[in-house]
């Protein structure tokens, strides 16, 4: 495994973690959970500064021994790339749609999805952005492999 791909499983833990620890802070079952602003801000504090912490941890961890990165590398980070970002598009766009939808029709399909509140709009907002670097660091590993 090079040293590219080793990082990007690493990044891909640390991000699953940190989308793990999301869930468990906001979430009951399906439903996000009305919390007061200090835990919210406790949360998003200790995600970030852990992500921030785990990804420099790794950065130094696969720096030694580091070989050059030539184009292939920059390709496959590119297409990574590409792809998280139609991933984040796509998802917004469902969302969007969504709760149109749900405020159009009152059946019971559109009601679960109930990310009006302040707890629900901070959840969904990181939960996307782990999302997209989780999906950034798959597309990573697969297109090492292909």
């Amino acid at each position: 495994m090079s040293r590219a791909e080793t990082r990007a499983l690493g990044s891909l833990v640390i991000a699953g973690i940190a989308l793990w620890f999301l869930q468990m802070r906001f979430l009951d079952g399906w439903q996000v959970v009305a919390l007061p602003p200090r835990h919210m801000i406790a949360s998003y504090l200790f995600v970030v500064i852990g992500m921030a912490i785990g990804e420099t941890v790794l950065s130094g961890a696969t720096a030694a021994g580091r070989e050059l990165e030539d184009e292939r590398d920059h390709h496959i980070t590119r297409r990574a790339e590409l792809i998280s970002h139609w991933f984040l598009v796509a998802v917004v766009n469902i969302l969007v749609v969504q709760l149109i939808l749900q405020h159009t029709y009152t059946s019971s399909v559109f009601a679960p999805l109930a990310i009006v509140s302040t707890s629900g709009v901070v959840f969904t907002l990181l939960a996307l952005l782990f999302a997209a670097h989780i999906v950034k660091m798959i597309a990573t590993l697969v297109l090492y492999r292909l």
